[in-house]
């Protein structure tokens, strides 16, 4: 007789509702797109308004504060010049000219001192449209040939300025300036202001335990400070006509780390109107559909966040970029894998001297000398590679075994078949090709 096991197994699956689904397919837009779709979406349904950033006042939960790695974390080939050359200051936006013209309109009155006002101009010419620095007051000083400490003094007397918030080095200086005139600016304000991260997560119990006040304390500085203005000089810029779209991501340095943040002026936001009415089930449709534009936009900025903390070295022109794929990230941030190539081939990033697509950023490894060694993107290599041919004497150019040899004490084993693909890549003539060309 034959037996029958009738084994069961327990299986779970995420059902594929139309929620989710759509819910998902936002992940795949640009802040412009997404605000496209959601003037159709929410056209027949009177419960729902579609704000910005910028008209809805949270501007903190479009916001991610990005703090520098470990010193050392990132790994230069000798000899590679990175990034997109000049100094910083030639890649800075400058402020539009009526924030500019404002600001010259009160230096008299701000700066007294001839000496001190001429250190003033050079501030100025490092005064971001959002009204903050975006130099640090080192790099300024050397600008305008005086000390640090002088430069500080001036600096000190510049962010007396009207609006105030103008002149910040970072995020918390800003918001601190305005707490201050404002009377807000006690220690537990002082201290919400340096672990901004966790009331952007809404971590209500961790902020107040670091603020050292009960929870409706914690909420009721919060609610203060979402009132304050982070970029104080926005007023003043009317920006200028650009090519294409707007970016959907924003990066600036915000002190020795980053501020990331959803372009404010393209990101949709959406609320429930005051006082609305609806059948439960439209309400509650409604709902889900707020949810799943804040899903989208905490999941685009973790992941963007991601990005660029381990490309901290390649934005600031330091290092090579770093090797990263889709599947790193996916790891890094416990999302899938679909999830993070929809998010980095729809989105774009705004840089002081450019705009990229974020997959961009990423970059294969190359295969590694050593194990336990943190490998060297292929971006790295080739780079590496055209600076070898670059030196190498015309008359006897490398062969690609040599490149190899040279390539490996720098962490990445290429064999030579490997070396010939990677040298098409970057558009390297071969061997005979260059000796002839000498």
């Amino acid at each position: 007789m034959i037996g029958i096991d009738f084994g069961l197994k327990q299986r779970t699956s995420l059902a594929m509702t139309p929620l989710l689904r759509q819910a998902i397919g936002f992940m795949s837009l640009s802040n412009v797109e997404l605000s496209a779709r959601l003037a159709d979406l929410t056209l027949n349904t009177p419960v729902l308004k579609t704000t910005t950033g910028t008209e809805s006042g949270d501007w903190l939960t479009l916001m991610r504060q990005i703090a520098p790695p470990p010193s050392g974390i990132h790994r230069q080939p000798p000899d590679i010049h990175l990034g997109p050359g000049g100094s910083d200051a030639e890649r800075i936006p400058l402020a539009d000219a009526g924030l500019i013209a404002h600001v010259e309109a009160q230096l008299p009155l701000l700066v007294r001192n001839s000496e001190d006002r001429r250190i003033a101009q050079i501030f100025l010419f490092f005064l971001e449209p959002s009204g903050w620095l975006a130099g640090t007051v080192a790099e300024i000083a050397s600008e305008a040939g005086c000390s640090l400490q002088k430069a500080e003094a001036v600096l000190q007397q510049l962010q007396a300025a009207e609006p105030t918030g103008l002149f910040a080095r970072s995020l918390a200086e800003c918001l601190a300036l305005q707490a201050k005139e404002e009377g807000l600016l006690t220690p537990s304000f002082g201290a919400m202001l340096r672990n901004l991260p966790l009331l952007a997560a809404g971590e209500t119990e961790a902020l107040a335990a670091a603020c050292g006040c009960d929870r409706t304390e914690a909420l009721t500085m919060a609610r203060s400070l979402r009132r304050l203005n982070p970029k104080p000089g926005a007023a003043f810029d009317q920006g200028t006509p650009t090519m294409g779209r707007a970016p959907d991501l924003i990066l600036r340095r915000d002190g020795d780390g980053w501020l990331l943040e959803l372009n404010a002026q393209t990101a949709p936001v959406l609320r429930l109107e005051t006082g609305a009415t609806a059948p439960p089930n439209a309400l509650s449709a409604a709902r889900a559909l707020i949810q799943a534009i804040e899903r989208r936009h905490a999941t685009v900025l973790a992941v963007a966040t991601e990005i660029v903390a381990r490309q901290d070295g390649f934005l600031l022109a330091r290092a090579p970029l770093a090797a990263l794929t889709i599947n790193d990230l996916a790891a890094a941030t416990g999302l899938h894998r679909s999830t993070v190539s929809r998010v980095t081939a729809a989105l774009t990033l705004s840089l002081p001297s450019r705009t990229l697509g974020l997959r961009a950023l990423l970059s294969a490894s190359a295969p590694a000398a050593r194990r336990q060694e943190e490998p060297l993107s292929v971006q790295a290599v080739l780079e590496r590679m055209r600076a070898l041919v670059k030196s190498e004497d015309c008359a006897n150019p490398l062969t690609d075994d040599a490149i190899a040899k040279l390539l490996l004490p720098e962490g990445a084993a290429l064999a030579r078949r490997t070396v010939a693909k990677y040298r098409a890549i970057a558009g390297i003539p071969s061997r005979s090709a260059r000796r002839h060309l000498a």
